[in-house]
């Protein structure tokens, strides 16, 4: 049977093939010693921030419960806009919550321990389930680099 999380194809923004085979690794934090972006694997928000640098965004190394508290790189959203990060959590707190991407269109892209592997959802499916039931926010990140053309 196919799972259609597992279809990145259905992603109404491109994801670059190096981030369709990442596994979970729960080690591969942000800012933990030789993390590297997504090679060796990630945990959901290295993976969520692997993606928004590699489009232009400028984000910390935060953990979940940073991210949260954080007004200088993020503003809380009131909606879902494509590249902002979801928080949800079994719990009403922040820290240890798992951190997703927007794709616009009401789907998230992320990075679980259960699924290992990059999946794309529906943010109602994500809430539907016991360790994702809870919405914390939504974050928009506020700085994005224009790429230069010119490099390789």
């Amino acid at each position: 049977m196919n799972d259609t999380r597992l279809d990145l194809y259905r992603s109404p923004i491109d994801i670059p093939k190096r981030f369709w085979d990442v596994r979970y690794n729960p080690d591969h934090s942000p800012g933990a010693p030789g993390v590297m972006e997504v090679e060796g694997g990630a945990n959901c928000q290295q993976y969520a921030y692997s993606v928004l640098r590699h489009y232009g965004f400028v984000i910390p190394d935060f953990r979940s419960s940073e991210l949260w508290e954080d007004t200088v790189h993020t503003r809380v959203s009131g909606g879902m806009q494509p590249f902002d990060l979801v928080l949800v959590h079994d719990e009403l707190k922040a820290w240890g919550a798992h951190v997703g991407l927007c794709l616009g269109k009401g789907l998230v892209l992320h990075l679980s321990q259960k699924i290992d592997a990059p999946a794309i959802e529906v943010l109602d499916g994500l809430l539907a389930r016991d360790e994702y039931r809870y919405l914390i926010g939504i974050k928009t990140v506020l700085v994005r680099q224009q790429k230069d053309s010119t490099s390789v």
